[in-house]
């Protein structure tokens, strides 16, 4: 058996699963249904590919995303993983599908989709429409990543695209007449692979990414706030996540929540209730969903906030630390905004505050401000060097210790549009862009000019030099126009070779074929001549 036969064998095996059946239906033309499903595979290649893509740029946010999971079914797990998981199969097991259904088109094979591949086809659909409505219905948070990321993906997508629709060409041109016999409308085909391929050559003129910028005009590296100190490495908001962030990372400054206990002690504590980060279950059963602020320092203090970390691993990290580590983590307790000041401004790093208001019944309901106020001018923060205005979604009111940072600062969402950024800049206003953890992501935020990001991610993004890519508009004009061009000539070559090849095939049919006969015939034609010409055998 040859390579060729080999290599037929393995196709058609993989897509429809026949080996030993794969001569029989070798020259049988393609039913109409099969072609059907090819479309449906083609299709859902697609919708699996921007799925795939959505749950990958979502990576930014996949604490966030186990977190809300959490908060609506009370149980922790890793679901971004999982799902980020299911697409990333159905994207492969689509694609693998497809790529076998052009080999088969290449080897002049007919398309015959097994039973089990097509149920394969439509659970992954089904699956990646289902993960698509999901975050519609239940994280509509992650959709904004999707439109960011194609700032920096953007590039490189045209160019992909390019290169996949001049590869498509050579079936194109040579599906022509085999379409044309069957009466399908040829010409519109070949239009709309035209008109798509022109789309493409001119679509750098709608690409706009913060990374076209010249090599000398790249701002400085935005400086980085630990959130909620080293979390990815720490229990969040507790002394050695803030420890953590401030000596190994080396952050510029702290960016965490303050709230006020129910005898109006300022605390440092992020959720509405305590389930999620302490033990308030073993503690307080009879009220461990009341919530946080409804408990005094005291009792606060009973609690412990590093175990769970250890027990949830919400970052895959727990495997790397030593027993002496595991030990301080189950130590770990809520701390008191004054103890957090102390050993923050002992390093002379900033602080960006999240101060949430209690609830309602709350003493200190109304007044919740002035008490978190009074006790910052206590920790010995000077009264000029105090700054706060409310968050942009009215939840909570953001303060500025800028005793070690001296500039005029708004803090930002990262769903926020890079002209914005540009445009705080030109009046003097330095940004600060709240969370950031993704290398991608980060460099976006580089080459757009932001001052600052807060960041989980706080030790990898210390690591990155530069950005993931950046290059100046004149070389990436030189790019754009050397792939259309090398893109254009080729296609019109594989066009031109494959109706020479079509022409070829239509004279050679037209040709009278010779007269062939078999040994009798011969021998027969032959005494017919003898006999004619007076000869005697």
């Amino acid at each position: 058996m040859g390579c060729g036969t080999c290599c037929s064998s393995c196709v058609t095996c993989c897509y429809g699963c026949r080996c030993k059946k794969q001569k029989m239906y070798q020259k049988e033309p393609t039913k109409f249904m099969e072609r059907l499903w090819f479309v449906l595979i083609l299709l859902t290649f697609l919708v699996t590919l921007t799925n795939m893509y959505l749950w990958l740029v979502a990576q930014n946010d996949a604490q966030h995303v186990d977190t809300h999971v959490w908060s609506l079914l009370g149980f922790w797990f890793w679901y971004y993983t999982v799902l980020m998981s299911l697409s990333c199969a159905a994207f492969a097991y689509t694609a693998f599908l497809l790529i076998f259904a052009l080999l088969h088109i290449s080897l002049g094979k007919q398309l015959r989709l097994h039973i089990a591949n097509k149920i394969g086809i439509l659970l992954s659909l089904s699956v990646s429409v289902g993960l698509i409505v999901l975050t519609i219905l239940v994280f509509p948070f992650l959709w904004h990543f999707f439109r960011q990321s194609l700032h920096f993906t953007g590039p490189f997508l045209h160019l992909f695209g390019i290169v996949t629709l001049t590869a498509l060409s050579w079936y194109v041109a040579g599906g022509l007449g085999t379409l044309k016999k069957r009466g399908l409308p040829v010409r519109d085909i070949g239009l709309w692979y035209f008109l798509l391929l022109a789309g493409l050559y001119i679509a750098p003129v709608f690409i706009n990414s913060p990374c076209f910028v010249d090599y000398d005009k790249l701002p400085e590296k935005p400086l980085i706030f630990a959130h909620r100190g080293a979390e990815e490495l720490a229990p969040e908001n507790t002394e050695i996540a803030f420890e953590i962030a401030l000596n190994e990372c080396n952050v510029h400054g702290i960016e965490t929540d303050i709230r006020i206990s129910f005898d109006g002690i300022p605390y440092v504590f992020h959720d509405n209730n305590l389930q999620r980060t302490t033990n308030v279950n073993d503690v307080f059963p009879l009220r461990h969903r009341e919530p946080s602020d409804n408990f005094t320092m005291e009792e606060l203090r009973e609690l412990n906030a590093g175990s769970w970390f250890l027990s949830k691993n919400p970052y895959a990290t727990v495997r790397e630390l030593s027993e002496d580590e595991k030990t301080s983590y189950r130590s770990q307790k809520i701390m008191t905004m004054k103890e957090m000041f102390s050993l923050v401004l002992r390093y002379n790093r900033t602080l960006l505050l999240d101060v949430r208001q209690p609830p309602a019944g709350h003493p200190f309901h109304h007044s919740w401000m002035n008490v978190t106020l009074a006790n910052i001018l206590e920790a010995g923060v000077h009264p000029d060097d105090l700054e706060y205005w409310q968050s942009q979604d009215d939840e909570y009111n953001v303060v500025f210790i800028k005793t070690y940072d001296q500039r005029e600062m708004v803090t930002l969402y990262n769903d926020v549009a890079f002209d914005d950024i540009k445009a705080y800049k030109e009046q003097n206003m330095t940004t600060n862009v709240w969370t950031v953890n993704t290398g991608w992501f980060f460099s976006l935020f580089w080459c757009a000019g932001s001052a600052s990001v807060t960041s989980s991610s706080c030790q990898r993004l210390q690591h990155i030099e530069q950005p993931y890519w950046q290059l100046s508009p004149a070389h990436y004009l030189i790019v754009w126009i050397l792939f259309d061009a090398v893109s254009f000539i080729w296609v019109l070559i594989i066009f031109v070779i494959q109706i020479s090849r079509k022409h070829k095939g239509k004279r050679y049919q037209n040709e009278e074929p010779p007269e062939r006969y078999n040994y009798r015939q011969f021998m027969a034609l032959e005494d017919m001549n003898h006999a004619q010409n007076g000869v005697v055998l």
